[in-house]
């Protein structure tokens, strides 16, 4: 059975009824969704630099927030995460995908400054082994529903995308060298 990706999620949002916050959308915004990111453009609704808090957009205030391809450009990861909790509704849904740190375009960009693994956030995740031995970087906590790491297409063809996730310390300790990464993908729900 195929699990429902990022994007099969985020084509089942209406935004008229689920106030949704597209963080670092660019030209790619969710319809109907408030967008804010650095540099205006035609879907950017608040021209804000993401590095800077607290964002200028009201507390508790969204039910869906997304973050894709944005993670990788900010400099203070922790910082983020709490500002995403503090916009988003309890029990919100929070989609976040970045590149993989084993994929070449996680390193094309001269503007990425983090190469991330698939648990990057397990600090911020409750009930993980980072949260229980390092969850002093933050206070603040959401729930996993999703993680993925997805392939290159060169390895996603062969179908043992399921298996590099179930082994995902093991994946990216010893295989991601030679099974390469494209993209992590997260689904988080806020937790208040």
């Amino acid at each position: 059975m195929r699990v429902a990706t990022y994007r099969d999620v985020v084509g089942q949002i209406d935004t008229s009824k689920t106030p949704t916050l597209d963080v670092g959308c660019g030209n790619d915004k969710i319809p109907g969704a408030l967008g804010i990111d650095l540099v205006a453009g035609p879907q950017i609704d608040i021209v804000h630099d993401l590095d800077v808090f607290p964002w200028p957009v009201e507390t508790s205030s969204f039910a869906v927030i997304r973050l894709w391809s944005v993670m990788e450009h900010l400099h203070n990861l922790v910082a983020v995460m709490e500002e995403v909790h503090r916009v988003g509704r309890p029990g919100a849904m929070v989609l976040i995908g970045t590149p993989h740190f084993s994929s070449a375009n996680a390193y094309t960009d001269p503007t990425h400054v983090h190469f991330l693994s698939g648990r990057f956030l397990d600090y911020f995740i409750e009930g993980t082994e980072l949260a229980g031995h390092y969850g002093f970087y933050s206070t603040v906590r959401f729930r996993l529903d999703e993680r993925r790491v997805t392939l290159s297409p060169f390895w996603a063809r062969l179908r043992i995308t399921r298996l590099m996730n179930r082994i995902l310390p093991v994946y990216e300790t010893y295989l991601c060298g030679i099974v390469r990464g494209a993209d992590v993908q997260l689904k988080l729900t806020v937790l208040k």
